[in-house]
């Protein structure tokens, strides 16, 4: 008897699993349709994205205390004596220039929402490099020729981070459809990143930090997916804080200080393996 019903129930498993143009109804045969439907609307290569190319808006003001050493006779130059100290103090703007940043990332759904929208979980890895630099200064020694001397730096700028960010998606890119062209997007996380500036001159610590952002998207379907991005970073830091260890005897400059927002981010970004992606909607 038990062997009866033993090979029976093996005999029912083996039905609910048969494909079947009769598409028997059993509570099993339902469940692997409803698992292979999720498996299948998941497909993370194909939500794979990459920032081609990348431009970084940022500029806040710039303080210098510039020191100017001078002599009231140039034969006691050598031996520094019968000296002046002069400091201009100066505050202008820096921006950064020549920025170029790119990223790669990848949209995990978490919950699907009609047919073209999600809400996702995007996770990327984000390299911005550039310059900052600001209009050369104009600097008058008092004593001594009165000649202007000019100053001009440019500081090395990289920011390495790690975005994370809650999304809500509309488009092709939800739903996996070339079918459905236009996509769009909104999103706000944190990205967890590593900032140097002017870390020649050795003075200045890398900046670790979790910086808040918002972003927004826009794009097509044409051969692959195509989008423009937006990125806002949000809240105040400081990126250069710089004393000369030596104040009473340093020359030049010999304290530096640069704070302010981390600015806007606008980027190309395409879905590289998006011509996979299904057509039509079914």
């Amino acid at each position: 008897m038990k062997q009866r019903v033993a090979w029976f129930l093996f005999a029912a498993f083996l039905i609910a699993y048969i494909p079947s143009e009769a598409q028997l109804t059993t509570s099993l045969n339902r469940y692997r349709k409803s698992d292979k439907e999720k498996t299948t609307k998941l497909q993370l290569h194909k939500r794979v994205y990459l920032g081609v190319y990348g431009q970084h808006l940022m500029s806040n003001p710039l303080y210098l205390r510039i020191r100017d050493t001078t002599f009231f006779d140039s034969a006691s130059y050598a031996d520094r004596v019968s000296g002046m100290e002069v400091d201009t103090n100066i505050q202008t703007v820096a921006r950064l220039k020549k920025s170029i940043s790119g990223y790669i990332g990848v949209s995990v759904p978490v919950a699907l929402i009609g047919e073209k929208s999600m809400i996702s979980l995007d996770i990327e890895a984000n390299l911005l490099m550039g310059e900052l630099s600001y209009d050369s200064l104009a600097i008058k020694k008092v004593i001594a020729d009165g000649i202007d001397t000019f100053y001009q730096e440019n500081m090395p700028f990289m920011m390495l981070s790690g975005p994370v960010s809650v999304n809500y998606k509309w488009g092709g890119d939800a739903s996996l459809s070339k079918d459905h062209k236009a996509m769009l997007a909104v999103g706000a996380g944190v990205a967890a990143s590593y900032i140097t500036v002017d870390p020649l001159s050795g003075k200045q610590d890398a900046i670790i930090k979790a910086i808040p952002f918002v972003k927004a998207e826009i794009g097509f379907f044409l051969g692959v997916a195509w989008k423009i991005r937006g990125t806002a970073y949000l809240g105040q830091y400081d990126l250069i804080d710089i004393k000369s260890e030596n104040l009473s005897s340093a020359a030049g400059v010999i304290e530096k200080r640069y704070s302010g927002p981390l600015g806007y981010n606008i980027s190309l970004m395409a879905y590289p393996l998006s011509f996979l992606w299904d057509k039509p909607v079914r």
